[in-house]
């Protein structure tokens, strides 16, 4: 059992419940062709779902505590950065959370390439 972890001369030691708060509890990185959606790599991420163009959620392996979790959210397509936001506070859940992309103009578009992480507690 480890309380803290130090580097290799036993400097700059860490918490354990420092370490545990601080990590990603879900990544995604997922790209999007002919409205199929591809997880290129993730952590906790069972499955993404198309709700609609420019639409996706997100769903969880293993459900976060409540749905007071932080998210942070990019997209791009065709090379260019597109505006990335997160449906209202219904489609944030314990079990997964919807993201909504758009184009600078404002209509609604799916991505090419999409990365997403959240920080938070796990069930």
């Amino acid at each position: 059992r480890v309380n803290t972890l130090t580097d290799a001369s036993s400097n700059n030691s860490t918490a354990m419940s420092t370490i545990n708060q601080g990590t990603a509890k879900q990544w995604c990185s997922a790209t999007i062709s002919s409205n199929t959606h591809t997880i290129q790599g993730s952590f906790n991420v069972a499955s993404l779902t198309d709700d609609g163009v420019g639409k996706t959620d997100v769903v969880f392996t293993t459900a976060m505590a409540d749905d007071d979790y932080a998210i942070a959210a990019c997209s791009s397509i065709n090379g260019d950065t597109i505006f990335t936001h997160l449906g209202v506070n219904t489609l944030v859940t314990t079990t997964h959370y919807r993201t909504n992309h758009a184009t600078d103009a404002g209509g609604e578009a799916d991505y090419d390439n999409s990365g997403t992480s959240v920080h938070g507690d796990l069930a």
